[in-house]
Parts: C-alpha cells; sequence; structure tokens
C-alpha cells in the first residue's frame, strides 16, 4: 500500500501484521519508504495521512514501534527496548564534528622533544553508511542505480567484430571483477539478501566563501559509480552528496611543521 494514498481501506486489522492497525501500518512505511532526510513531498504525504478523518491518533499512541521493526527486520534476537538498536536515532545522517589531531615531532635538543600532540581543526562530515542508505533510499534515484554490472560492446556493422566499449564504472572490468568475487565469498550466517558493491566517487573542490577575503572550504562530494556518468553530469538530477568540508591548514601549524 502507498502510502501517499488519500484513501484509508476497509481490510480487516489483522492484514496490517505486524502493524496492529491500518493507521501504524501507513506511519511506518512513510517512515521507512520515504528515506532517512525527509523531503516536502513526503511531508505532505505523512499530512495526507494524519489529516483523513479516518486517521485515529490513539491507534498509533501506544504501538510498540521497536518491536515491530524487530519482525519486519526477521532478528529475533533484538531487544526492542535498547536505543542502540535505531542507528538513525544518533545523527540521522546530519553533519557530524570530529577533530583532527596530529602527532609532530620535536628535536631531541629542544626544549620539549619527542612527539607532541595538536589539534590541526575540526573534520565536518557525515557518516558514509547513512548518506549510502540515503541515496539507495530515495525513490528519485533508486531506479537509476545499476546493482548488476555487464559487459557493453559495439557492432558498427553484422559483418564486423564487437567492440567493448568503455564508459560506465558498472561496466567495467574491475566493477564486474568486484561483483563476482562477493557473488563467490562466503555470506553473512543466516542471511539470503542479495549482495552488490556500490561505487563511490569522491571529488573535491575549493569554494571561496567570501568574496572579499581569502577564506575558503574543501567540500568533498559523494557519487555512485553505479549510476550512469550522463546523470552525474546533470545538477538537476542532484547526483553528489557533500559528505565533509575540509578546513584550509593555519600558518600557526604550518610554522610548527
Amino acid at each position: 500500500m502507498d502510502a501517499s494514498l488519500d484513501t484509508f481501506s476497509g481490510n480487516p486489522a489483522d492484514s496490517y501484521h505486524p502493524y496492529p492497525n491500518q493507521s501504524s501500518f501507513l506511519l511506518g512505511e512513510w517512515y521507512w519508504n520515504g528515506g532517512l532526510k525527509k523531503t516536502q513531498s513526503g511531508f505532505q504525504d505523512l499530512i495526507k495521512i494524519v489529516g483523513h478523518p479516518r486517521f485515529q491518533p490513539e491507534d498509533v499512541s501506544g504501538t510498540n514501534w521497536r518491536l515491530i521493526d524487530a519482525q519486519l527486520s526477521g532478528d529475533r534476537s533484538r531487544n526492542p527496548s535498547n536505543d542502540e538498536d535505531w542507528e538513525d536515532e544518533e545523527d540521522h545522517g546530519d553533519w557530524v564534528k570530529t577533530p583532527i589531531k596530529i602527532k609532530v615531532p620535536f628535536h631531541k635538543r629542544s626544549l620539549r622533544p619527542g612527539q607532541k600532540e595538536f589539534e590541526a581543526g575540526t573534520l565536518h562530515h557525515r557518516k558514509l553508511v547513512s548518506v549510502i542508505k540515503e541515496k539507495i533510499m530515495r525513490p528519485s534515484s533508486h531506479p537509476h542505480l545499476h546493482f548488476e554490472p555487464y559487459e557493453l560492446f559495439w557492432q558498427p556493422t553484422e559483418a564486423s567484430e564487437p567492440i567493448k566499449t568503455h564508459g560506465e564504472l558498472y561496466t567495467s572490468e574491475a566493477f564486474i571483477e568486484a561483483h563476482h568475487d562477493l557473488q563467490e565469498s562466503p555470506g553473512e550466517l543466516g542471511c539470503d539478501l542479495q549482495r552488490v558493491v556500490v561505487g563511490l566517487m569522491f571529488a573535491s573542490d575549493g569554494t571561496q566563501l567570501t568574496a572579499f577575503s581569502t577564506a575558503k572550504l574543501w567540500p568533498i562530494y559523494l557519487a555512485m559509480g553505479n549510476e550512469s556518468k550522463d546523470r552525474r553530469s546533470k545538477p538537476s538530477c542532484q547526483a553528489f552528496e557533500h559528505v565533509a568540508y575540509l578546513e584550509t591548514v593555519s600558518r600557526t601549524l604550518l610554522a610548527l611543521c
């Protein structure tokens, strides 16, 4: 059932198992199928659900969401009361700050010889797993991702020999070999999910922050090689994700080095 529908069906409650009722089911589907970072369109879907005359707040107020998620995942060993089971509760794919520390060696004849640790700045970044999950689950990008690699050939005429073309990461020998190695490797015990290769492509370029100073940031972008370069080259496709910002090295640190 699509959570964007503005009508409620008359199906019996047991047809939404493990959800206890339709109101809980529609909210759960909206949460899991709408991506980790919600969009304006997803927000409108939520409005349609909670604004429908047949939506009952009391049906969802006592729903044990953790127990339902444990049942959906098929993991009977999960503790529904354990907050750590909800990975996205911690960061929701948002930005985090990690201090960057480096060790600088000083000469043995200096006042304080040996290695000294200095904080070189702060790395503003997102956790890659959250970014990848969000990208794959996003309805606008998932249909365009290639998880099964293949070889592509061009044959000008029927009499000519096929010529292998090189253009996409998911048609390259390296991607095909990695996919084959993954399928041949031992899987996780008790897991029969499809195993695929995700190609991560990083890019960076300096960005001037103001027109009247030399302040710069170096944004790190992430794209997936499973998506065609035609889409990656179109800004309207939003194929690149911001995953980090690098600070420029300060003069003080340069002097210490």
